[in-house]
Protein backbone atom coordinates (compact mmCIF):
# COMPACT_ATOMS: atom_id res chain seq x y z
CA UNK A 1 0.00 0.00 0.00
CA UNK A 2 1.39 3.52 -1.20
CA UNK A 3 1.78 6.13 1.77
CA UNK A 4 0.36 9.67 0.82
CA UNK A 5 2.83 12.68 1.96
CA UNK A 6 6.46 13.59 0.92
CA UNK A 7 9.63 12.40 2.56
CA UNK A 8 12.06 13.66 4.16
CA UNK A 9 14.67 14.19 1.32
CA UNK A 10 11.85 15.54 -0.47
CA UNK A 11 10.72 18.74 1.92
CA UNK A 12 14.92 19.24 2.39
CA UNK A 13 15.31 19.74 -1.26
CA UNK A 14 12.41 21.90 -1.27
CA UNK A 15 13.40 23.84 1.36
CA UNK A 16 16.74 24.56 0.07
CA UNK A 17 15.52 25.30 -3.20
CA UNK A 18 13.42 28.23 -1.72
CA UNK A 19 16.71 29.09 0.72
CA UNK A 20 18.71 29.76 -2.48
CA UNK A 21 16.07 31.60 -4.38
CA UNK A 22 15.22 33.57 -1.28
CA UNK A 23 18.86 34.54 -1.03
CA UNK A 24 19.19 35.43 -4.65
CA UNK A 25 15.84 38.14 -3.82
CA UNK A 26 17.56 39.21 -0.60
CA UNK A 27 21.18 40.07 -2.36
CA UNK A 28 19.76 41.65 -5.10
CA UNK A 29 17.65 44.39 -2.99
CA UNK A 30 20.21 45.16 -0.69
CA UNK A 31 21.85 46.28 -4.33
CA UNK A 32 19.75 48.00 -4.80
CA UNK A 33 19.42 49.52 -1.81
CA UNK A 34 23.28 50.31 -1.81
CA UNK A 35 22.55 52.17 -5.20
CA UNK A 36 19.41 53.93 -4.25
CA UNK A 37 21.89 55.59 -1.32
CA UNK A 38 23.98 56.48 -3.44
CA UNK A 39 21.49 58.11 -5.84
CA UNK A 40 20.37 60.08 -2.80
CA UNK A 41 24.27 61.38 -1.96
CA UNK A 42 24.32 62.54 -5.28
CA UNK A 43 21.11 64.56 -5.10
CA UNK A 44 22.36 66.11 -1.53
CA UNK A 45 25.65 67.15 -3.15
CA UNK A 46 23.53 68.88 -6.04
CA UNK A 47 21.31 70.05 -4.11
CA UNK A 48 24.29 71.70 -2.03
CA UNK A 49 25.85 72.93 -5.02
CA UNK A 50 22.52 74.78 -6.48
CA UNK A 51 22.50 76.51 -3.23
CA UNK A 52 26.09 77.48 -3.14
CA UNK A 53 25.82 78.81 -7.02
CA UNK A 54 22.31 80.91 -5.40
CA UNK A 55 24.60 82.30 -2.92
CA UNK A 56 27.04 83.25 -5.88
CA UNK A 57 23.48 85.28 -7.36
CA UNK A 58 23.58 87.56 -4.22
CA UNK A 59 27.24 88.85 -5.00
CA UNK A 60 26.86 91.98 -6.98
CA UNK A 61 30.29 91.66 -8.62
CA UNK A 62 33.22 89.06 -9.07
CA UNK A 63 36.89 89.31 -9.75
CA UNK A 64 38.06 87.86 -12.81
CA UNK A 65 40.62 84.98 -11.82
CA UNK A 66 39.31 85.10 -8.43
CA UNK A 67 38.60 81.62 -6.45
CA UNK A 68 36.73 80.66 -3.59
CA UNK A 69 36.37 77.17 -1.46
CA UNK A 70 35.30 75.33 1.26
CA UNK A 71 33.74 71.74 2.34
CA UNK A 72 29.92 70.93 3.18
CA UNK A 73 28.51 69.49 6.26
CA UNK A 74 28.96 66.13 4.61
CA UNK A 75 32.51 66.85 3.43
CA UNK A 76 31.86 67.70 0.04
CA UNK A 77 34.80 69.81 -1.13
CA UNK A 78 34.06 72.85 -3.36
CA UNK A 79 35.84 75.19 -5.31
CA UNK A 80 34.57 77.85 -7.05
CA UNK A 81 36.59 80.25 -9.98
CA UNK A 82 36.22 82.54 -12.10
CA UNK A 83 37.67 83.71 -15.29
CA UNK A 84 37.27 85.89 -18.05
CA UNK A 85 35.05 84.81 -21.03
CA UNK A 86 33.83 87.77 -22.58
CA UNK A 87 36.89 90.58 -21.82
CA UNK A 88 35.77 94.27 -21.56
CA UNK A 89 36.58 96.36 -24.52
CA UNK A 90 38.76 99.35 -23.06
CA UNK A 91 39.39 101.73 -25.89
CA UNK A 92 38.20 102.34 -29.59
CA UNK A 93 34.88 102.99 -31.57
CA UNK A 94 33.05 99.93 -29.52
CA UNK A 95 34.41 100.18 -26.06
CA UNK A 96 32.58 98.27 -23.61
CA UNK A 97 33.11 98.16 -19.93
CA UNK A 98 31.36 94.85 -19.28
CA UNK A 99 32.38 91.61 -19.52
CA UNK A 100 31.21 88.22 -19.55
CA UNK A 101 32.93 85.52 -16.66
CA UNK A 102 32.56 82.19 -16.48
CA UNK A 103 32.27 80.54 -13.09
CA UNK A 104 33.44 76.80 -12.32
CA UNK A 105 32.06 75.22 -9.17
CA UNK A 106 34.26 71.91 -8.47
CA UNK A 107 33.02 69.54 -5.77
CA UNK A 108 35.17 66.65 -4.55
CA UNK A 109 34.13 64.24 -2.44
CA UNK A 110 35.30 60.29 -1.47
CA UNK A 111 33.81 57.66 -3.20
CA UNK A 112 32.85 54.09 -2.14
CA UNK A 113 36.63 52.38 -2.95
CA UNK A 114 38.33 55.40 -1.66
CA UNK A 115 39.37 57.29 -4.83
CA UNK A 116 38.48 60.54 -5.26
CA UNK A 117 35.19 61.81 -7.09
CA UNK A 118 34.40 64.97 -8.64
CA UNK A 119 31.81 67.04 -10.56
CA UNK A 120 31.92 69.92 -12.97
CA UNK A 121 29.28 72.89 -13.19
CA UNK A 122 30.12 75.83 -15.23
CA UNK A 123 28.22 79.23 -15.62
CA UNK A 124 28.27 82.35 -16.89
CA UNK A 125 27.45 85.93 -15.84
CA UNK A 126 27.41 89.31 -16.90
CA UNK A 127 28.97 91.73 -15.29
CA UNK A 128 28.96 95.89 -16.06
CA UNK A 129 31.79 97.74 -16.23
CA UNK A 130 32.60 99.73 -12.95
CA UNK A 131 36.02 101.01 -11.47
CA UNK A 132 34.88 100.34 -8.01
CA UNK A 133 37.28 98.02 -5.97
CA UNK A 134 35.68 94.37 -5.63
CA UNK A 135 36.30 92.64 -2.45
CA UNK A 136 37.67 88.42 -3.18
CA UNK A 137 35.27 85.88 -3.95
CA UNK A 138 35.95 84.38 -0.74
CA UNK A 139 35.27 87.60 1.36
CA UNK A 140 32.18 87.80 -0.15
CA UNK A 141 30.91 84.33 0.72
CA UNK A 142 32.00 84.50 4.19
CA UNK A 143 29.91 87.99 4.83
CA UNK A 144 26.81 86.16 3.15
CA UNK A 145 27.60 83.31 5.93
Amino acid sequence: MRQRGFSLLEVLVAVTIIGIGFSIVFAGMSGSLRGLERVEDNNHRLEQARLKLAELDLIKRIRPNDSASGDFEDGTRWTLRSSPFIAPIEDGPRRNPASVLRIDLTLEWRGRNGTTQQHLIQTYRYQAGDSTPIPSLQAQLGALQ
